[in-house]
């Protein structure tokens, strides 16, 4: 009797421990885990939008280039001034620049320097395109993208891609690829046909000044 007296109270001694081992990890160290866990998700979630505040919030402002804000593979709108060579003439605009594509719309001199017309420029994965309104009629031209680095073509841009401008751009949050469409209501003539043909580039504005 003494032995299974002494066998009962070792086995309860030990299921005792056994509780209180159980209940120390059910009420200690469980939800320590368990706020260490969510402690550690909220530092990640805290991170991950304090990343993504300094990406938004992070503007642009100096000189360079069209072609090296599209090179730096950024979503962004900008405000851009640009001192034209020859004439000291100020041209202002519009630049937006996504996934490679660009498009600039800028107010310049008029081809017989009376006043300003707005030129536009869109170059995408395979052609540039530029076209203005003069005296109320659209004309444009298109050449095919890689012309657009051969001295050989001289493009017209309102301003040209490796021009040092002044720009001010900040992130495009709500990216219209529609921009990089060029309009339906303006016929291109092609600078490689025009000037196969003996046509010289540039004529087509210079003719449209009055006599």
């Amino acid at each position: 009797m003494k032995k299974n007296s002494m066998r009962n109270v070792l086995l309860l001694g030990i299921v005792a421990v056994g509780l209180l081992v159980f209940g120390y990890y059910a009420l200690f160290a469980t939800p320590a885990q368990k706020m260490a866990s969510e402690a550690k998700e909220v530092s990640e979630e805290l991170s991950i939008e304090s990343k993504d505040t300094v990406t938004e919030s992070v503007t642009r402002q100096g000189t360079g280039s069209l072609e090296m804000l599209r090179l730096l593979g950024e979503n962004l709108e900008c405000k851009i001034s640009y001192t034209e060579a020859k004439q000291g003439s100020v041209v202002e605009g519009t630049y937006f620049v996504n996934d490679g594509n660009m498009r600039g719309d800028f107010l310049t001199e008029s081809p017989d320097l009376s006043g300003q017309i707005l030129s536009s420029m869109i170059i995408n994965e395979t052609t540039m395109y530029i076209w203005s309104e003069i005296e109320g009629t659209m004309y444009g031209m298109k050449m095919d993208r890689s012309l657009v680095d051969d001295a050989t073509y001289d493009a017209r841009e309102p301003v040209p891609l490796d021009a040092v401008v002044n720009y001010d751009c900040t992130p495009w949050k709500n990216v219209d690829r529609t921009v990089f469409v060029p309009p339906s209501t303006v016929l291109f003539q092609e600078v490689g046909e025009m000037i196969s043909s003996g046509m010289e580039y540039g004529t087509v504005y210079e003719d449209t000044e009055p006599q």
